[in-house]
C-alpha cells in the first residue's frame, strides 16, 4: 500500500539528516566552494616568475607547490591545470604539507584529477599528522561519517581540537557545535597540547576562503533547547540568508528572488518549487494555526508532500496528527463537499498505511476525482503511477501527459518529472541543453528532486558530460538536506571506489 501515491523517480528520502540518512551533514553550514591554502614562503612573495619556475626545477618544494598554486589561480601565469597538479604533485611527493592538503582538497572535490576520497583522506591525514590545522579539521570532518572510513566522532573531536588549539576557526565551531549535540568525548590522559606539532613555521597556511565542500556532520540544533516556541515561528526569525540556505535557496541569484522578501514569501515559493524543508514548516503552520489559519486539511497536504519529497519528519508529525478523531472527522466533512485537497489527503494517509479505511481502490478513485478538479498534486502522482505501473497498467505515455498538465497548472515537480522520464528513455533523442538549464534552474529554487535528478544525470553522463565530483556535490548537498536516496547514492558511488586497505572497510551501521 505505502507505493499507491508516493512512489517517485529517484526521491526518497527526510527532511533533516539526522533522521533517516545520517549523511552527517551540517545543515546550516553547507559549503559550495573548494577552498586552496596559499603558504605563506617569504622567500618566494615577490621573486619573479622566471626565478620561481628556476627553484621548482631545483627540486625546492615549496617553489613548486607555489608555482602549482599560480598555474592553478592563474597568479602571474596563465590558468593551466595540468601544470598546476604536475608541481602540487611534485612539493606532495617531497612530503610538504601544505602541498598535501591542497591535493587533497583537490582530489576531493575533482579539480583537475579524478574524484578520489579515499586518496584525499590519506594526504589530509598526512599532513594532520605535521600539524597542519586545516588538514586536522579536514581530517576530523571525514571521521564524522560513514563514507571514506567509519565513523569515530572521538578521533574527529581529537581533529578538531588539534586543529583548534592553533586557533583555526571552523574547528573551534564544529567543537562548539559536536558538543551541543552531546557528545561528550573520551579524555586522553595526555593533553593535546603536549602533542607533536612538528609542522614548520614557514609550512603554515592560511585559508583563501573558509567556505568547505566537505560532509559536515549533521548536529542536531533543537537538542537541549526549549522546544515551546512553534518551529515555524522559530525559522521565521532567521535571518534573510539563513532562511535561504535553511530552505535550499542559497545558490539562487539574488534577481530571481520573489519581489515580496517576506520570509513568509519566501517560504511559499521555495515550497512550490519542492523544498520538502518548506512544504514541512507550511504544513506545521496550519496545523498549528500559527502564520497561517488553522487548517488540517491543508496541513495534511503539505506534510504529504514534503514526505514524498523526504522529509521523514513531515511524516511523523503526520502521523502524530491522524492519532485523534479530528483530522478524519475534517477530511470527511470536506470530502462530502468536494475538496480535492480533502481528497488527495486520505487517499495518501491511506497509501502511507497509517489508515485502513479504504481499499487501495477506493483511494485510487478519490485522486481520480482530484484530478478531475484539477488538483495538481493528485495529477502527478496519477502519472506516477501510470509511469510505475502499480493499480494501473503502465502507460508512459499516459504519465507524461499527466505530468503535461501538471506543468501548464504551474508545477516545477512535473516539469522534472517529464525532463527525467525523457533524459532516461534510450527511444528519446533531443538536445537536452535546455532541459539541464532548467534542472539546474529549479535545483538553484530550493528543489531537491532537480538536485538529485542532476545528480543522477552528471553520474552517468546523460544530457551532460559524465563528471563523477559534480555527481557527489550534488548528491552530497542533496544528502545534507536529507535525502537518503541522494546518500544512497553517494555511498554506492563511494563503495565502487572503495580500496580494499582495511583502513577504509565500513563497519559501523548509519545509526
Amino acid at each position: 500500500m505505502r507505493y499507491f501515491i508516493f512512489l517517485f523517480l529517484i526521491i526518497s528520502a527526510s527532511l533533516f539528516a539526522q533522521d533517516s540518512t545520517r549523511s552527517q551533514a551540517l545543515k546550516e553550514n553547507t559549503p559550495r566552494t573548494y577552498p586552496i591554502i596559499k603558504a605563506k614562503y617569504p622567500s618566494y612573495s615577490l621573486i619573479a616568475g622566471y626565478l620561481l619556475v628556476t627553484e621548482a626545477n631545483r627540486n625546492d618544494p615549496f617553489a613548486q607547490h607555489e608555482l602549482g598554486l599560480r598555474y592553478l589561480l592563474g597568479n602571474g601565469f596563465p590558468a593551466d591545470t595540468v601544470k598546476a597538479i604536475y608541481w602540487i604533485r611534485k612539493a606532495v611527493d617531497q612530503n610538504l604539507p601544505s602541498a598535501k592538503f591542497n591535493y587533497g582538497i583537490m582530489l576531493y572535490n575533482g579539480i583537475g584529477v579524478p574524484w578520489n576520497p579515499f586518496e584525499a583522506f590519506q594526504n589530509f591525514k598526512s599532513a594532520a599528522s605535521a600539524g597542519l590545522p586545516e588538514a586536522q579539521f579536514a581530517a576530523g570532518l571525514i571521521y564524522t561519517d560513514n563514507l571514506t572510513i567509519n565513523k569515530n566522532l572521538n578521533t574527529a573531536y581529537k581533529y578538531f581540537r588539534l586543529s583548534a588549539e592553533a586557533n583555526y576557526l571552523p574547528a573551534k565551531q564544529a567543537i562548539q557545535q559536536l558538543l551541543k549535540s552531546g557528545f561528550t568525548p573520551v579524555i586522553d590522559s595526555v593533553s593535546s597540547s603536549n602533542e607533536k606539532q612538528s609542522i614548520r613555521i614557514d609550512e603554515m597556511a592560511s585559508v583563501m576562503d573558509p567556505n568547505w565542500d566537505l560532509d559536515f556532520y549533521d548536529f542536531d540544533e533543537q537538542k537541549g533547547k526549549d522546544k515551546k516556541e512553534d518551529l515555524i515561528s522559530k525559522v521565521l526569525k532567521k535571518k534573510p540568508f539563513e532562511l535561504k540556505r535553511f530552505l535550499g535557496l542559497d545558490e539562487l541569484p539574488q534577481e530571481s528572488m520573489p519581489k515580496d522578501s517576506s520570509a513568509v514569501s519566501l517560504l511559499k515559493f521555495a515550497a512550490e518549487s519542492g523544498s520538502p524543508e518548506a512544504l514541512m514548516l507550511i504544513g506545521k503552520g496550519y496545523e498549528s494555526g500559527t502564520v497561517f489559519e488553522k487548517d488540517l486539511t491543508l496541513a495534511a497536504v503539505n506534510y504529504l508532500r514534503a514526505y514524498r519529497l523526504g522529509s521523514m519528519k513531515a511524516g511523523e508529525y503526520l502521523f502524530t496528527m491522524i492519532q485523534s478523531k479530528e483530522l478524519f472527522n475534517t477530511l470527511k466533512e470536506k470530502i462530502n463537499r468536494g475538496d480535492p485537497n480533502a481528497m488527495y489527503a486520505w487517499a495518501g494517509i491511506s497509501a502511507l498505511g497509517f489508515d485502513n479505511q479504504m481499499s487501495n481502490q477506493q483511494a485510487l478513485d478519490f485522486l481520480k476525482k482530484a484530478v478531475e478538479k484539477k488538483h495538481v498534486s493528485s495529477i502527478i502522482e496519477l502519472g506516477l503511477l501510470y509511469s510505475t505501473g502499480k493499480l494501473v497498467e503502465k502507460d508512459r505515455e499516459k504519465a507524461i501527459q499527466y505530468w503535461e498538465t501538471a506543468k501548464a497548472f504551474g508545477s516545477k515537480e512535473a516539469s522534472i518529472r517529464i525532463i527525467m522520464s525523457n533524459l532516461f528513455d534510450s527511444t528519446v533523442i533531443k538536445n537536452y541543453t535546455d532541459d539541464i538549464t532548467v534542472l539546474h534552474s529549479i535545483a538553484s529554487e530550493g528543489s531537491i528532486l532537480a538536485q538529485t535528478a542532476l545528480a543522477l544525470c552528471y553520474e552517468k553522463g546523460v544530457g551532460v558530460k559524465e563528471n563523477k565530483a559534480a555527481a557527489i556535490r550534488y548528491y552530497r548537498h542533496a544528502a545534507q538536506r536529507g535525502s537518503e536516496t541522494a546518500y544512497n547514492s553517494l555511498k554506492r558511488m563511494y563503495d565502487e571506489l572503495r580500496p580494499d586497505d582495511e583502513e577504509f572497510k565500513i563497519y559501523l551501521q548509519n545509526d
